[in-house]
């Protein structure tokens, strides 16, 4: 999408959100990793998130340490509160696979019973590219993973739009192109 005082011409804010690498980004970002294995009970990967809220979306991990799932704290949240509640989840029961995701969820005990495939990006990703796999797959965060798949770092969706807000507050205004005439 070209800026349209400037044909031909990239939006500086889109260029850098293209071009700037995730690992550019994790220094603006003071959130750490929540991992938790597998075999973690969902009640203990619930204290660990309410202990860190920063992070929205905990690892799961394997016993060499790669990333092999992902918790959103709503899943996590769901998984405990059905056992007490089980109501709050009933009444989106709407066809059959909401039956199966009730009954997936009323026998989750563990990390690994609840976990979402694991969602993650290299350092060398850019911005755009982490954007697009949270939007793509609704979560909130993603984990930074080196070549071997262990987690290395967290980046999170609401931190990383209010650093790059910052980061524009800060850089200088783009003004229109000279050829747009004079202004009434």
């Amino acid at each position: 999408m070209a800026d349209p005082g400037t044909p031909g011409e990239e939006n500086p804010p889109l260029r850098l959100v293209r071009t700037t690498t995730v690992a550019a980004c994790e220094g603006l970002l003071a959130i750490e990793p929540l991992l938790v294995p597998m075999d973690a009970d969902i009640l203990e990967a619930l204290r660990r998130s309410a202990a860190q809220p920063a992070t929205r979306v905990v690892g799961v991990v394997d016993a060499t340490g790669r990333l092999v799932g992902v918790l959103p704290i709503l899943r996590i949240a769901e998984a405990v509160l059905v056992r007490v509640m089980p109501e709050t989840l009933l009444s989106d029961i709407s066809d059959m696979a909401g039956v199966q995701r009730f009954g997936h969820a009323v026998e989750a005990r563990t990390a690994a019973d609840t976990m979402l495939p694991p969602a993650s990006v290299r350092p060398d990703a850019t911005i755009a590219e982490a954007f697009r796999l949270m939007h793509g797959r609704h979560l909130s965060g993603l984990y930074v993973v080196n070549a071997d798949g262990r987690p290395t770092g967290y980046i999170d969706l609401l931190e990383l739009a209010v650093a790059y807000l910052g980061q524009q507050a800060h850089s200088p205004p783009t003004t229109p192109s000279s050829d747009a005439g004079p202004a009434d």
